[in-house]
């Protein structure tokens, strides 16, 4: 799933390629019921089509393009969704906005692309650039809002990394409230806004704490050390625009996917894996107390 470092990466991305731009040739499907919960196609069409663009937000995992009228559509990418753009007329200027995989359908000749991959929206902006909203297995949603700030389910969001983060004293108060494991209160997007996963696998891991430790348990110092990993694992992912490939080596990131029995971190570590909260937890027994 997108967390936090890959949405502010997306977000920083739109609001470059799309400011002062205006939305043309919106294409959605009517038929999707999944996408358009919350919103119906044509009023998301409606929305979209003839704005501007004047920039682009986000609290945790959701984003929202800003134009230069209301309301303004806000998304979420579910389990797999992403976006992607590319420059009509031009083969080389694809872009996925995290990832990295080609997703753009193209023939080898340069014609124009045949099939563009589980795209559920679709738009073209004042010069050409084609943005879509590519979702294989159905999770993402959209909303309309004049205030997304304020809609429900942004207002429920608690401390985001990038935008609203507690002092360790604050922190340490609120996560004396907590009796479960911290790696499952790091899952809690009323209180870590946009940290999912892996994410909070990697905080534990740079900051030696155990995922089954008791997040009330947690004295200052570990508080202080919880935060420092949570702001430096997320600025620095958003640094490198939440390209793997270029995440430091030493980051369990690199090693806890699969589920190896032999899975070990570049320092040699041994990784685990469990579940924990309800998801599954990739950690280092001993380094992690």
């Amino acid at each position: 799933m997108p967390e936090l470092a890959e949405i502010e990466t997306i977000r920083l991305s739109l609001q470059h390629h799309l400011r002062n731009k205006t939305i043309r040739d919106v294409t959605v499907d009517e038929s999707d019921r999944y996408l358009y919960a919350h919103a119906p196609a044509k009023d998301v069409k409606s929305a979209l089509e003839g704005a501007k663009v004047t920039g682009a937000g986000r609290k945790g995992k959701y984003f929202w393009l800003q134009l230069n009228r209301k309301p303004w559509p806000i998304f979420h990418l579910g389990m797999s969704g992403n976006i992607s753009l590319r420059q009509k007329g031009k083969k080389a200027r694809h872009q996925k906005l995290w990832g990295g995989a080609r997703l753009w359908s193209e023939a080898e000749d340069g014609e124009p692309e045949r099939r563009l991959w589980f795209c559920r929206l679709l738009f073209t902006v004042t010069g050409g650039l084609q943005v879509a909203l590519l979702d294989p297995r159905r999770f993402g949603r959209v909303w309309l809002s004049d205030d997304p700030e304020n809609h429900p389910r942004i207002k429920k969001l608690g401390y985001d990394p990038l935008l609203d983060f507690p002092s360790a004293k604050v922190l340490g108060e609120r996560l004396k409230k907590h009796k479960k494991a911290i790696k499952a209160v790091l899952l809690e997007q009323n209180l870590f806004a946009g940290v999912g996963n892996w994410l909070a696998d990697e905080i534990l891991y740079q900051a030696k704490i155990s995922p089954h430790r008791r997040a009330a348990e947690l004295n200052p110092a570990r508080v202080a050390a919880l935060r420092k990993s949570v702001l430096r694992v997320v600025r620095f992912a958003v640094k490198v625009e939440a390209d793997y490939d270029r995440f430091p080596k030493n980051w369990l990131f690199h090693h806890r996917w699969g589920r190896g029995k032999n899975a070990r971190t570049s320092r040699g570590q041994k990784i685990i894996f469990e579940e924990i909260g309800g998801r599954t937890s990739a950690w280092v027994p001993g380094w992690q107390k």
